[in-house]
């Protein structure tokens, strides 16, 4: 039996009308890292039709993407996602990035898909979170004609289609001086500082941005005037001291990158995220339903495991956590709708409790996800 990938590479490519065979951007920095990574993405792509890249924002899915598709033999296309916010011009989008003419008299999803029933080939869907209903419908219709296909999505939750294999992209570890976060932000850094040197304040700076490679290049760039130890001492005001850069869109800054997050959650699910900031640590959904719980938010647990479905919380095992861009952005938010204090106050309650070996006296049965406020007035966050 022949395998995808040998078929791949034999195979008929999709060329578009200049005859390329795809159209992956050329990599204009080093890629650090990910090997375990990358073995799992390409392991992935031989044996399944869908697999979607998760986590949560700047982590890195689409460089992982793009590095996964490159080292395999073959065309590879892009589709980047995160411009087009109306889903019913999608297959037009993806038509376009493949070369694919329009055809005005019939739905241009039916052009796609038979288009690529009989190629092989991979198509990259980058940034779909916000698009989480057409993407399905049509990767499905895609899936369904067109056997040859392989799609690899980058999305801060998955598409949710029968055999989609979810491989969630963590933040590069922090361990020591030697590790790829740190070899990360050197790399960056001795871009803007040649000769740039690091230093145990370069370690624990990496630590206090969770390894999230997105806010380790920004605040690389940062050194062209403050050293690494003046950016460790303003790192409590991450959202301000990492705002700019080269890039383009929703990732100028950190703010604008966890902000798309947070436009994509529902009013309970944002409110549920700022009343978790107050948690320092790892908590569990009972821990989460005794601070959080009251007669404005129900089903606590049911919107924890939407939190963590949409990589605003990192789920290990039964215990969460949120990662520090996340915890401050809620916090700013918690402080706009003058919960602040009440917040602080309930886990604190829940610590004390915690201590005396006692059941929290304040918690509620929120387990039931119909249980519901009847009205939940939405609150609008910070601004972006």
């Amino acid at each position: 039996m022949i395998g995808w990938a040998a078929m791949h590479e034999r195979a008929d490519l999709v060329t578009d009308a200049l005859g390329r065979r795809g159209n992956l951007p050329a990599e204009t920095s080093t890629f650090l890292g990910r090997d375990a990574d990358l073995a799992e993405v390409e392991r992935l792509l031989r044996q399944e039709s869908l697999v979607t890249l998760t986590g949560v924002a700047g982590v890195g899915k689409t460089r992982l993407a793009l590095k996964a598709a490159g080292r395999l033999h073959g065309g590879a296309w892009l589709a980047e996602l995160s411009g087009e916010r109306n889903g019913a011009l999608l297959a037009h989008t993806i038509g376009a990035a493949i070369g694919l003419r329009e055809q005005a008299a019939r739905p241009q999803g039916d052009v796609l898909a038979e288009h690529l029933a009989d190629r092989r080939m991979l198509l990259i869907l980058d940034t779909c979170e916000h698009l989480i209903g057409p993407c399905r419908a049509l990767v499905g219709q895609i899936l369904r004609a067109a056997p040859g296909v392989r799609v690899l999505a980058t999305s801060r939750e998955p598409l949710g289609l029968p055999g989609e294999r979810v491989h969630a992209v963590r933040p590069l570890p922090v361990t020591e001086e030697d590790c790829d976060a740190v070899r990360l932000f050197r790399e960056r850094a001795l871009a803007v500082r040649p000769g740039f040197e690091c230093s145990d304040a370069v370690v624990r700076l990496c630590r206090r941005l969770d390894g999230v490679p997105l806010a380790l290049e920004l605040a690389a760039r940062r050194l062209r005037a403050l050293t690494a130890g003046e950016l460790l001492d303003r790192i409590d005001d991450r959202f301000s001291l990492l705002a700019g850069g080269g890039r383009t869109g929703r990732h100028r800054t950190l703010r604008t990158a966890v902000g798309w997050s947070h436009e994509l959650c529902t009013p309970e699910e944002r409110l549920l995220w700022a009343r978790l900031s107050v948690f320092g640590g790892t908590f569990d959904a009972e821990a989460a339903a005794d601070v959080c719980a009251d007669d404005r938010l129900a089903g606590v647990p049911y919107l924890l495991a939407r939190l963590a479905d949409k990589s605003v919380v990192i789920r290990n095992g039964q215990r969460f956590r949120m990662l520090g861009m996340m915890r401050d952005y809620g916090r700013e938010w918690l402080h706009e709708i003058g919960e602040d204090r009440v917040l602080a106050h309930r886990h604190r309650e829940h610590s004390l409790a915690l201590r005396r070996g006692m059941r929290h006296p304040r918690r509620r049965d929120s387990g039931d996800p119909a249980r519901r406020p009847e009205s939940s007035r939405p609150h609008p966050g910070p601004g972006h």
